[in-house]
């Protein structure tokens, strides 16, 4: 039937494996690019910014080529979602291939820092990975979230959606503890094993996919409070502004930690704290309903955010190296529970204010996108502050905080704005 869903397991198993990949090309690509071709915080910052960048053309266009495809008689959705699988494991042997063309077939990890130097001619692979797998991902999420969300409506679509949160989110929480040891030991075996992981989604779980998402079938939806769509207002503005500072972290991480004297096994595992708070919070979020309704909610998680980000940044120069450890640990935790207050309360309202709609999940994805974008943006411009002649000789990172603080609380004040003119017969 058109309009049966494609079974909710498969979904999740697909998206469990796939998220792996979000782990490693994305949390873990700046770890291994440290480690392997020395990378510093310019470098992290502007491999953050090319993801950022290429993930929002592909979010963007998988919509209007999957319905060209579909007119042409050529491939169906799951063929095309099937057909990136396969480019993206393709693309994970890049890196490799361009070490062993060079010559060089040994390990990098650990690798003297003149001979490091030898190896930095192959860094064009790691850019050009970024280049391209990054609009290929962002253009499987929203094919992901059709098949999740198609033939589902109301109370099933709103379970299976906190099931694929939980998923996609446990992924990353699994996967950043277990690749730390393997980019020590050897920085581009994690994106080998990465491409394998990609052929068995492709391969294996497509095959239970129908051929194209249920069709999403409208209901009348039980009234609603007004302040419903104010908060969904508001969050829609919000939702990029948390993924900012994720993607402002996420560069700077490694050196940060590097700087405290932290192996890189042990410095994923710091660094997915976030990770874990963040589940915990769908979680809890999923059980505990008196959130709903309420901007308390919503103002404490945002609040948290540039909180925690701050203490995140400016702990490393603030504290020795033992209590800065620890006050980091505590912030990301602290971090993660904001995240997740607002991406599940964004999603919330989405799902309560009229119905939902397949094609929004390539706009959602291109608003995370933006944020991915913004954030790395901030540190490269801090660092550039920070190294100009015309300024005093300080470090970047509270230029960096103070940047990303500004454009957080501006953004939130620009959603509160539209948020307050907004109505339940306000069109979203």
């Amino acid at each position: 039937s058109p309009a049966a869903p494609t079974p909710l397991w498969a979904v999740l198993a697909f998206t469990f494996l796939n998220s792996i990949g979000s782990a490693i090309i994305y949390q873990g690509i700046f770890f291994i690019a440290r480690e392997a071709y020395g990378f510093g915080p310019a470098e992290r910052f502007g491999l953050g910014l090319v993801y950022g960048l290429t993930y929002i053309p592909g979010a963007i266009f998988i919509g209007p080529l999957l319905r060209r495809l579909e007119r042409a008689g050529s491939l169906s959705p799951r063929g095309v979602l099937a057909a990136i699988m396969l480019l993206m494991a393709a693309l994970c042997w890049l890196p490799s291939l361009a070490q062993y063309f060079a010559g060089d077939i040994a390990p990098i990890a650990n690798t003297a820092p003149s001979a490091l130097a030898a190896k930095v001619s192959g860094a064009w692979s790691i850019w050009l990975l970024i280049a391209l797998y990054s609009p290929l991902s962002g253009a499987m999420w929203p094919m992901v979230e059709a098949f999740l969300a198609g033939g589902r409506s109301d109370r099933q679509l709103r379970s299976a959606t906190g099931k694929f949160n939980v998923c996609w989110a446990g992924a990353l929480v699994v996967s950043l503890p277990i690749i730390g040891p393997i980019i020590e030991h050897d920085a581009l075996l994690s994106m080998q094993g990465l491409s394998i992981v990609h052929i068995i989604a492709a391969v294996v779980l497509l095959r239970t996919f129908n051929k194209r998402p249920g069709k999403h079938e409208h209901h009348a939806h039980v009234p609603h409070p007004p302040v419903y769509t104010q908060l969904l207002t508001f969050l829609r503005i919000l939702l990029p502004t948390a993924f900012l500072f994720i993607s402002t972290l996420s560069p700077y991480l490694p050196g940060s930690l590097d700087r405290l004297g932290i192996s890189t096994s042990l410095a994923t595992t710091v660094a997915s704290t976030w990770l874990l708070t963040r589940v915990l919070t769908f979680l809890a979020m999923e059980r505990w309903h008196g959130w709903h309704g309420k901007w308390s909610t919503v103002i404490w998680g945002g609040g948290i955010l540039v909180i925690s980000f701050a203490i995140t940044v400016l702990a490393p120069l603030l504290l020795p190296t033992a209590a800065a450890l620890a006050v980091i640990i505590l912030a990301l935790a602290a971090l993660g529970i904001g995240i997740g207050i607002i991406y599940c309360s964004a999603l919330y309202y989405a799902m309560e204010v009229g119905a939902a709609e397949v094609d929004a999940g390539g706009m959602h994805e291109t608003l995370i996108g933006v944020g991915y974008s913004v954030g790395p943006a901030c540190g490269l411009l801090a660092i550039g502050i920070a190294e100009s002649k015309a300024t005093p000789t300080i470090p970047y990172e509270p230029v960096m905080a103070l940047l990303v603080c500004i454009i957080a609380l501006a953004a939130a004040a620009f959603g509160l704005l539209f948020a307050r003119r907004a109505t339940s017969s306000t069109p979203v």
